[in-house]
């Protein structure tokens, strides 16, 4: 999973795959605490129906009093971690990056700096490293570590009751094959994107060199223009881009949240064929509700990573080109 296809298609060192390992790691265990925490609720509510129906005893109330602390602080404790593996250390990866990048141009031949100009360089150095930081920070820990826990919840759902697990995951693999299916859409809007911000650093970069022969031939009006023209380029093309996205990740998460209803539906019925009690019911419920809460995340992060492609792919050449012996 974090092989050096994984580095390479993020642009990561070393120590950012072995950061974002950490990410993942932590998110998992942020995740199974939560779901734990669930657990309790539905044991707690479980013991009030057993006393309703059943007049048993009561619940312990210190007993629940003592797992809710308990729970309270390993979260925080959890969430601490996490956001230190998926924040604080990744953000070095930044500098390590551009440090890396600035070694590399430092050794290329010069014949390589003709074929791409100054601000083509700048936006890659800047820019590009820019968009993979949130990735870096934001995404990929999240991401892999939502997959895996996830996948163990999944397992879990399908050994208490196949049939409630189905109606209940069923949306998650159809949204995200729907996200997948517009991959090249996303890359395609992002390159488009990406061109229109290089016109316009090429066009301030052009401004700074020869601003003395501007205001020298009384060009002033006529530059702002052009770089103005250049600039809502620029913007309409972001709103596309983001329209896009935008359309199909909010379209991928209605489909995910149809699982609530299939759920309701399902359980209603083998309750009423005496297959299942209420409780089992209210239980998927309530896993539902924090089982779609990471995936919701997730459907924009994907759509993210599939946009920052393009940066890493532009890291990634400046790494492949040969140097100069």
């Amino acid at each position: 999973m974090f092989g050096e296809k994984f580095k390479r298609k993020y642009a990561l060192s070393d120590s950012g795959v072995a950061n974002t390992k950490k990410g993942a790691a932590w998110t998992i265990v942020v995740n199974l605490v939560v779901m734990g925490g669930v657990g309790i609720l539905y044991r707690l509510m479980s013991q009030f129906m057993d006393t309703l129906t059943n007049a048993a005893p009561l619940p312990n109330a210190l007993k629940y009093i003592l797992l809710i602390v308990a729970f309270i602080g390993l979260s925080l404790f959890t969430h601490l971690k996490q956001y230190h593996a998926t924040y604080g250390l990744v953000y070095g990866e930044v500098e390590t990056v551009r440090l890396g990048l600035a070694e590399r141009l430092r050794k290329l031949p010069l014949g390589y700096f003709g074929k791409r100009d100054l601000a083509d360089l700048t936006e890659t150095i800047m820019g590009d490293v820019n968009r993979l930081e949130h990735v870096w920070s934001h995404v990929l820990g999240y991401l892999y570590g939502t997959y895996v826990s996830t996948t163990i919840i999944a397992v879990g759902l399908f050994i208490k009751d196949w049939r409630l697990a189905l109606a209940c995951l069923w949306g998650v693999p159809v949204a995200f094959v729907l996200l997948l299916g517009t991959r090249k859409i996303s890359n395609k809007m992002a390159e488009m994107v990406k061109a229109k911000a290089i016109v316009v650093a090429d066009g301030i970069q052009e401004g700074l060199e020869n601003v003395r022969e501007i205001r020298a031939f009384n060009q002033e009006e006529h530059y702002l223009a052009d770089l103005g023209d250049k600039v809502d380029e620029h913007e309409l093309g972001m709103r596309k881009s983001e329209l896009a996205v935008g359309l199909f990740v909010n379209a991928a998460s209605v489909i995910m949240r149809l699982g609530v209803a299939t759920t309701i539906l399902v359980g209603a019925k083998l309750i009423a064929s005496g297959s299942i009690d209420f409780m089992l019911l209210f239980m998927f419920l309530m896993v539902i509700t924090r089982i779609y809460a990471p995936f919701d995340q997730s459907l924009a992060l994907i759509a993210e990573v599939f946009v920052s492609e393009v940066s890493a792919n532009r890291l990634m050449e400046i790494h492949d080109t040969p140097i100069a012996e």
